[in-house]
């Protein structure tokens, strides 16, 4: 599976252990504070924090996830993108099978998503957008306090092609979120459509990988 990353998208690494997450924790501090105690102790949080992480979206079949913290009109502003691929029964009918998608994802989540079929180099994909809240608890708002968090949020379902899975009936997933709503129409849609753009799969498992080359992530 090929993929072209958004440029500022850092990786998340998947499923790492806790002494790998010190390790990338420690290299992504750049700032480190005077209170070498205190920086300490929040430098173990996050540690813990991310191999929780990291954890949780190798078992959820992620095999690819990535976050940017970029600045946009002087504003600063923050995006996650996830890439899973998951077992999918569909049958043959790759069209069918992201229209019956489409139908089954707008009933669940209701008002506020809207959502349609459209082709893709790689085939057909079911696309969503809409927003969704979600609480910050207190130990993690700068207020103190829970905090009530609205994301801009979308998904791309795509069924597989028979002919690049063989015997078997895959689904590939991306989803992005971003809390600041304002900044998706202008300007991460247009990274969410090259994302699509630039998707294709050749020989694709349940359980691949993501790698590096020059200008996108191949599993």
């Amino acid at each position: 599976m090929d993929f072209t990353v958004p440029t500022d998208f850092v990786d998340v690494p998947i499923g790492i252990g806790l002494d790998e997450a010190r390790a990338e924790v420690n290299i992504r501090n750049a700032h480190p504070s005077l209170a070498v105690d205190e920086e300490h102790q929040t430098l173990s949080e996050m540690a813990q924090a991310l191999h929780q992480v990291s954890c949780l979206l190798s078992e959820v079949g992620v095999v690819y996830a990535a976050s940017c913290l970029r600045t946009i009109a002087g504003e600063p502003s923050q995006g996650t993108l996830a890439v899973a691929i998951t077992d999918f029964p569909y049958g043959d009918d790759v069209t069918v099978a992201a229209r019956g998608t489409l139908r089954g994802v707008l009933k669940s989540r209701g008002a506020g998503w809207s959502g349609t079929v459209i082709e893709i180099p790689c085939g057909t994909a079911a696309i969503f957008t809409g927003g969704q809240s979600f609480t910050l608890p207190a130990t993690l708002s700068y207020v103190g306090e829970d905090v009530e968090v609205p994301t801009a949020q979308f998904h791309a379902v795509i069924p597989v092609a028979p002919i690049a899975t063989a015997d078997r009936r895959l689904m590939c997933l991306i989803a992005f979120a971003t809390p600041n709503v304002k900044h998706w129409d202008g300007h991460y849609a247009r990274m969410m459509a090259e994302v699509l753009r630039s998707l294709h799969f050749v020989g694709v498992t349940a359980n691949d990988g993501i790698a590096q080359d020059d200008d996108s992530r191949v599993g």
